[in-house]
């Protein structure tokens, strides 16, 4: 039996939205995407390849799992190996995420931060006040928090 569409509308988040005459609300970019393959596997989220929220073709629709769907809207890429890349925000150097730093949120998902790690080293450092003491002779790091002071 064919669903019957009864009305079409574009929400306020931008998506294309169908009421069917059993009352059901569907986003079309999901309904799209189940028409030509089936039930969405669980977990997955339906991406638009273009970043056009009402091109609902079906070449345009993919699924994603979450983090890589987040990846896509972040900028990120990947390379022919499958590798994720992204640039950093510092520098700009495009690199692999594992050159990045990570950080554990409470959901136990680990993301990457924006820095890459060497421009991430020398913000920590200029946050925490390091001036680039060292001495030569005794080769020991002499910072704002260590107790030897170079005269």
């Amino acid at each position: 039996m064919a669903h019957r569409v009864k009305y079409r509308w574009i929400s306020q988040d931008g998506y294309i939205h169908l009421g069917f005459r059993d009352g059901r609300i569907v986003a079309e970019h999901r309904h799209v995407w189940e028409c030509a393959h089936g039930p969405i596997p669980g977990g997955y989220q339906i991406h638009h390849r273009d970043g056009d929220r009402t091109n609902n073709k079906i070449r345009n629709l993919e699924a994603l799992l979450p983090q890589d769907h987040k990846r896509e809207h972040c900028g990120h890429w990947t390379d022919q190996d499958g590798r994720w890349w992204k640039r950093c925000t510092t520098c700009r150097r495009p690199a692999p995420e594992d050159d990045f730093p990570t950080k554990r949120y409470r959901d136990g998902v680990r993301l990457t931060r924006g820095n890459c790690k060497t421009c991430e080293r020398d913000r920590q450092r200029a946050k925490n006040g390091y001036q680039g003491c060292f001495e030569k002779n005794l080769g020991l790091h002499f910072g704002p928090r260590s107790a030897g002071r170079i005269p």
